[in-house]
């Protein structure tokens, strides 16, 4: 065997070569190489078997070759080119294809590649040197293992940090399998022990039999429970789904504030998979573009592995950054999986967050707004109306002075300060002109119709003849989501023709407007428009939908309350007026 064994440890070696790093020849050509290879190989142990002669004269030189065969005798004399031939050449083969995907890789493969290949470099150098400068055999055997050292090392090292093969994988079996034998082996002698105490007088061979049993009844249960512990502490809890949706959904429960809302998602994220970095991007209601604010982040900031778009009633509301473990190593396909059905659940909450960030902005925005036009008015009567009116006052003083001794003055005084009363008067008018809208002005119905008379546009009207009188903010709120959705189809549909539609009820006043141009793009992304309409039916308790009309383009419904608790009760809503 010492002639031929030896083709067991290099031929392996140059197939790992032809087949690294992912168990398949470079290409269809590469056939050809492999099938020499493992021509050569054949080759080597028929030789090796029965070459004639003395058996491996480096250790047996006076023992011949009981198998020799006469036919193989020209090998002797040879040994040197055949050995180059059947020996050398595969090798060559073999590292040429290395070669050839080192040079056609890129990334995480690469670095796999650059360390095989460094290390087959190091054992030809040092095969080749220790053999010709010392002595042929006994360096040349130690050669040979240091090679295989040096190979090991370099595998080694593309698996830990260029993740060579699925370690993970490899771990976990590792730990389930040493930690299974370790529990059943101490299983067994606990149950021998025991047993041998409770039974001393019974047969001797009676307590190994029933330890045998306990642990065959125990084995199945033990392996299940130490398979999940082994899978939670390698893989978090990427392989029990049901667990980490389970675990974010308390984690949100639990959340008070709706800014710690997607922070606490992001951490359970991060800790049920055993991830360095999680962030979650959420698209501004009201901006344009593709931009997102990344509202909420747990770890430390890595190269970003995944970005999963969050998708909410067919709308992209943000997207869930995940980081690479490794610089080169990537998502499983159960994380993948994971991720994806988590990034659904995160979804549902950002679009909560989303609007509770759009209803505060919206109430800063009202506050900043009241603050604002109560300046401007003190502003407007201070600067406008006070100095008429304070030159009204001392005008009417004077002519009280001049009443009875001079009537001619009296009268032009009186005339001056009817002059800047009636101005007064008029500013006045224009400020509570300022201060209405159309809406206040015309009522709903007559606004409306003054509004779509104006657009160049072909806009068919279904109005009531009648609209009860509503609460000013729900008046407000329907004719300005009304004039957006009409500006929205003239900027962007491309149509034709708009129909707008207000139909009351009990409980609803329902807006439509559609129209019959290009419809809604494949994944909508909401504008300053359509954030605004949202934003104004939500800030009375209403909603607004935008979805493709049945008969092609975009329709616009918005369904608004026909009464609001709050203006009841300041006594602000008017009933049984109509328009």
């Amino acid at each position: 065997m010492s002639n031929w064994v030896f083709a067991f440890d290099l031929f392996p070696v140059y197939f790992l070569l032809l087949l690294f790093p992912n168990g398949r020849l470079p290409s269809a050509l590469w056939r050809i190489p492999a099938t020499i290879v493992g021509a050569c190989w054949i080759w080597a142990i028929l030789f090796g078997a029965f070459v004639p002669g003395p058996i491996d004269r480096g250790y047996f030189p006076t023992v011949r070759n009981p198998i020799g065969n006469s036919v193989l005798s020209f090998a002797g004399p040879n040994e040197g080119l055949l050995g180059f031939l059947v020996v050398a050449c595969p090798f060559l083969l073999a590292a040429a294809s290395l070669l050839r995907r080192f040079g056609g890789s890129g990334g995480g493969a690469r670095q796999q590649i650059k360390w095989m290949a460094f290390a087959v470099l190091v054992d030809v150098v040092m095969v080749v040197g220790l053999t010709v400068t010392w002595n042929k055999d006994a360096m040349g055997s130690i050669a040979m293992d240091l090679a295989s050292v040096v190979l090991s090392a370099a595998i080694a090292i593309a698996i830990v940090r260029h993740n060579l093969f699925d370690i993970d994988r490899i771990l976990s079996r590792s730990l389930l399998y040493a930690g299974l034998t370790g529990i059943v082996v101490g299983l067994y002698i606990g149950s021998v022990s025991l047993f041998g105490l409770v039974l001393q007088h019974s047969a001797s061979g009676l307590a190994p039999l029933l330890a045998t049993g306990v642990v065959a009844v125990a084995l199945q249960p033990l392996r299940d429970v130490l398979q999940r512990l082994v899978g939670r502490l390698v893989y978090g809890l990427r392989d029990d789904p049901y667990a980490a949706l389970a675990r974010l959904g308390r984690r949100l429960e639990a959340a008070t504030d709706p800014k710690q809302v997607l922070p606490q998602a992001a951490a359970t994220v991060a800790g049920a998979l055993r991830l360095p970095y999680v962030a979650i991007e959420l698209d501004d209601a009201t901006a344009t573009g593709a931009g997102g604010a990344r509202v909420a982040a747990h770890g430390t900031e890595s190269p970003v592995a995944l970005r999963l778009t969050l998708v909410h009633q067919g709308e992209e509301i943000g997207a869930l950054v995940v980081g690479a473990r490794a610089a080169d190593e990537a998502l499983s396909a159960a994380d993948l999986r994971l991720l994806r059905d988590v990034a659904r659940h995160v979804a549902q909450a950002a679009a909560g967050v989303r609007l509770s960030l759009a209803l505060l902005r919206a109430q800063e925005h009202a506050v900043a707004v009241r603050a604002e036009e109560r300046r401007r008015l003190a502003r407007d009567l201070h600067d406008g109306v006070g100095p008429v009116l304070t030159g009204a006052t001392w005008t009417l003083q004077a002519a009280t002075t001049t009443l009875r001794s001079n009537p001619d003055a009296t009268h032009d005084l009186l005339t001056t300060a009817l002059v800047h009363i009636r101005q007064g008067a008029e500013d006045l008018r224009r400020i509570s002109m300022g201060l209405r809208s159309p809406v206040d002005q015309l009522g709903l119905r007559e606004a409306v119709l003054a509004y779509t008379d104006r657009v160049s546009l072909a806009i068919h009207t279904d109005l009531p003849q009648q609209i009860p009188r509503l609460a000013a903010a729900v008046e407000e709120a329907a004719y300005w989501i009304l004039v957006e959705a009409v500006a929205n189809v003239l900027r962007h549909a491309e149509a034709a023709n708009c129909w707008v539609s207000l139909q009351v009820s009990d409980d609803s006043l329902a807006v439509t407007i559609s129209d019959d141009g290009q419809g809604l793009p494949q994944q909508m992304r909401p504008g300053v428009g359509v954030g605004t309409m949202r934003e104004r039916a939500a800030e009375i308790g209403g909603s607004c939908e935008i979805r493709p009309r049945s008969d092609g383009g975009t329709e616009v419904v918005a369904r608004l309350p026909v009464s609001l608790s709050g203006a009841e009760d300041a006594g602000l809503a008017t009933k049984g007026r109509s328009v």
